[in-house]
């Protein structure tokens, strides 16, 4: 390979790789944490409600208990998400006719329903922990921050492809070879090189189904263009995507033993119940129930069904018989995203792959310090700027989740604005940081003082849980459910380890400070020595 490309493409993956660093750490670091994103909404829920014990209530009652007392826009949807061993809950949307003199446009009401008893637990927005940290991951809860990841995941599948070019020679000859006698821009690059190595086919699959989801309005308005002529309807209806849009006739009809029997049918197909129900026009002649799901104990195998509620006719099906290639891909990458098609245990690895990827963004801005640093021409501020930045969309992102994690916790249930102090708190924490990151010169004090601050965050986080809610804590522990007790000990392996490496690093500082002979001890005796030559 010519020296001169090499060179060239060595500059531009620097220098790409340190533009989307803050912004590639937010979607990986979220993105690890929303692997766990079930157990997460549980230890937000379960304090508050743990699910009774019994037969669950069948969708038809759960429906009726919804829309009761309720200004019902039946000529919209009432969507139902069916309880899981993930979630134990019906999640229910029920769309509203908002009053003449209504002060706000949502019309709809997200309710979070008790599977047994049938009692509405909370609005579902109320723990919103869970799906904040989930759409930081793949918008950063921004109007068209999907558009932004989409394009920061096309440049890091640049960045990883220009990284295999300009390792290719020693890619696998030095796989194992970390050399730890050398230089400290020698062993960054050496860590950066090896967990490149070690996550590459983790990361080139997060990159690849990344910017297929992020973008994928793109590729759609490119294939309507040119397979389809213009055509879009087209398009989605081979891909798919189904829209219902019966026509109201002002005929009440009772329909909930129809959805009972279509729900019954679903299950004896299928081997489990669909995981979504969602009903047009209910209440009405023409009502229409929309099924989806997938069928018990396969890999992929996507089932959407229509039926008319009147008659029973079915309107549409797609069913691991009869597949639709474009849906059966897209949920294949889907599942290998989220990982979501094995238990535990990979989810855990896929943790500490996501993780890994974070060390190697890290890694690789710092890598990118000690080079200019090492040069003649190189620029003080440009430098501080990197490590502000880099510690401030690092540590920064880490600690005001923290923080998130806290105020999800000791925020009472009901207050208005539950949700939005929630995030307000992270985007203040964040921002502090970014500011003190900017300002304070000693980085690694900054480090030290901000892995203890977050430790510290982490564990009355803890210490609030069994304070507030230790009776609750425990019925649901007795229940079967473990998801409290689970983030428990996922926030305190994460303390101890902060605790760990903080001290480490000033252990490491007193240890170079006394190498480089400036410990107290050795600038007393230059002292003395100098006052005795005077």
């Amino acid at each position: 390979m010519n020296k001169q490309f090499l060179k060239h493409l060595t500059e531009a993956h620097s220098w790409l790789g340190l533009i989307i660093s803050g912004l590639l750490f937010i979607v990986f670091f979220m993105g690890s944490i929303s692997l766990f994103r079930s157990e997460i909404y549980l230890w937000s829920v379960l304090p508050h409600h743990t699910p009774a014990q019994g037969e669950v209530l069948s969708p038809s009652e759960i429906m009726k208990l919804a829309i009761e007392d309720r200004s019902f826009n039946a000529k919209e949807h009432l969507t139902l998400v069916s309880p899981t061993a993930e979630i134990p809950f019906y999640k229910v949307y029920v769309d509203i006719v908002l009053a003449e003199d209504a002060t706000t446009d949502i019309d709809y009401v997200s309710l979070l329903m008790d599977p047994v008893s049938g009692e509405i637990v909370a609005n579902i927005d109320d723990f919103y922990l869970a799906e904040f940290i989930y759409q930081l991951h793949y918008n950063l809860n921004i109007p068209n921050g999907g558009y932004i990841i989409g394009f920061v995941t096309l440049f890091f599948l640049f960045a990883l492809v220009s990284g295999i070019f300009i390792h290719a020679r020693k890619l696998f000859r030095q796989f194992f070879l970390y050399r730890t006698n050398e230089g400290k821009r020698d062993q960054l690059l050496t860590m950066h090189n090896v967990i490149g190595v070690m996550t590459l086919p983790f990361t080139l699959m997060y990159a690849i189904t990344g910017l297929i989801f992020n973008l994928v309005i793109i590729y759609q308005i490119a294939f309507a263009l040119v397979l389809y002529k213009g055509d879009q309807q087209a398009l989605l209806v081979d891909a798919g995507y189904t829209q219902q849009m019966p026509e109201w006739l002002d005929k009440p009809l009772d329909t909930s033993a129809e959805v009972d029997t279509l729900v019954a049918q679903y299950v004896a197909a299928f081997g489990q119940p669909p995981r979504v129900l969602r009903a047009y026009n209910y209440g009405d002649t023409s009502a229409l129930l929309h099924m989806i799901g997938d069928e018990a104990g396969k890999f992929v195998s996507p089932v959407e069904q229509v039926f008319a509620l009147d008659d029973g006719e079915t309107l549409f099906s797609t069913t691991p018989e009869s597949p639709n290639s474009m849906t059966t891909g897209r949920i294949v990458l889907s599942t290998l995203h989220f990982g979501d098609y094995a238990g535990m245990d990979l989810r855990l690895i896929y943790l500490l792959l996501g993780m890994g990827v974070c060390v190697l963004i890290v890694s690789g801005n710092l890598v990118w310090v000690e080079k200019r640093m090492q040069q003649r021409k190189s620029s003080p501020k440009s430098i501080a700027l990197v490590n502000s930045m880099t510690l401030g969309s690092t540590m920064g992102v880490i600690l005001a989740t923290a923080m998130a994690f806290l105020f999800e916790r000791i925020l009472p249930l009901g207050m208005a604005g539950r949700d939005e102090s929630m995030m307000a708190s992270f985007v203040a924490s964040l921002g502090l940081y970014l500011l003190l990151a900017w300002l304070v010169s000693d980085k690694r004090k900054m480090l030290f003082i901000s892995l203890i601050a977050t430790a510290c965050i982490l564990l009355t986080t803890i210490l609030a849980d069994w304070v507030l809610f230790h009776e609750q804590i425990v019925t649901a522990l007795n229940a079967g459910f473990l998801a409290v007790a689970g983030v428990q000990i996922g926030l305190a392996i994460t303390v101890v380890l902060f605790v760990t490496v903080a001290f480490s690093l000033f252990n490491k500082h007193k240890s170079d400070v006394h190498d480089s002979g400036f410990s107290p001890e050795r600038n007393k005796s230059l002292a003395d020595e100098a006052l005795t030559q005077s």
